[in-house]
């Protein structure tokens, strides 16, 4: 599997990693690239009209936190990440 991450993922890690541990992030990043449809992932389909193949995945030891990424074929992009707030308004008008 490839991964790429995206622009506004990679800031938006920077800024959630002033509120949760980034060690957590990158072991959800690693977690997922080991093991793509793991438990404590919570994998999570967002039915979403401009993206089909939409889901999130839980940030490891935090259940206030989620990520956003996109599976095409073998290619997984990390889109964001954000707190479930942000979350719950993004995907509501998806």
């Amino acid at each position: 599997m490839q991964v790429k991450f995206d622009v506004k993922y990679e800031r938006s890690k920077k800024k959630i990693a002033k509120r949760i541990d980034s060690d957590k992030i990158k072991q959800t990043e690693a977690l997922f690239l080991h093991d793509p449809s793991h438990p404590k992932l919570e994998v999570k389909p967002i039915i979403c009209r401009r993206d089909k193949n939409k889901k999130s995945i839980r940030v490891l030891g935090n259940d206030g936190f989620r990520i956003l990424i996109s599976v095409r074929g073998d290619m997984t992009y990390f889109q964001d990440i954000m707190d479930h707030d942000k979350y719950d308004r993004l995907t509501k008008d998806c």
